[in-house]
């Protein structure tokens, strides 16, 4: 209803508009006698109806606009706004990390092992989280991208060679000494018959 009545306003103007000119234009024609015009006097009196009309129309317009409309558009986007700012906080709840469980294995038998059946060793321990004990360290990389741990045999080319994978397993190859006894924790990356394990560092003891 709200829209007719601003149709009617909108056009009432326009024709409210052109009777004020018909009728400057009819009071030029009729002289100094306008007011006893015939011509003069009908459009006056269309143009006094159509501002009537037009004043009428724009009052009923402002009194059947809805009022709800601007609340109703404000709540979804407090409703958005909400949602919005709840999601950062759920994505701020720290994750929890995985208890991850390590099986022990001395490092005289996982050479062993591999030293016997390399292909078993490697079905057995390829994957595997496990806690090494029972190493020394016999090389320390100039660069600190791996270290090395024998066994108790000191001829064997068979070792453990580890790859750190976080800062803390880095900074603690700093401190350590060659000969140094040792245990690792990590995931066996590969198994050969000639060098031995591979093993993905994240813990020293």
């Amino acid at each position: 209803m709200a829209n007719v009545c601003a149709l009617v306003w909108l056009a009432s103007l326009v024709a409210f508009i052109v009777y004020w000119r018909k009728k400057a234009s009819a009071r030029k024609a009729a002289g100094e006698n306008y007011q006893n015009d015939p011509e003069y006097l009908a459009v006056s009196k269309t143009k006094r109806i159509i501002g009537i009309v037009c004043i009428v129309s724009f009052i009923a317009t402002g009194a059947l606009a809805p009022k709800s409309d601007e609340k109703s558009t404000s709540t979804p986007a407090t409703s958005q706004t909400s949602s919005q700012s709840a999601k950062p906080a759920e994505q701020e709840k720290p994750k929890q990390e995985k208890t991850v469980d390590y099986a022990e294995a001395d490092i005289d038998v996982l050479i062993n092992e591999a030293k016997n059946n390399a292909a078993k060793a490697n079905k057995n321990y390829k994957g595997k989280n496990v806690k090494i004990t029972g190493g020394r360290v016999s090389n320390i990389e100039s660069e600190g991208r791996y270290i090395v741990i024998e066994g108790s045999e000191q001829f064997s080319l068979l070792h453990v060679q580890c790859y750190p994978q976080n800062k803390s397993v880095k900074d603690a190859m700093l401190d350590l000494n060659k000969d140094q006894s040792i245990t690792v924790y990590g995931k066996i990356k590969d198994v050969g018959e000639i060098m031995g394990y591979s093993l993905d560092l994240v813990k020293i003891e």
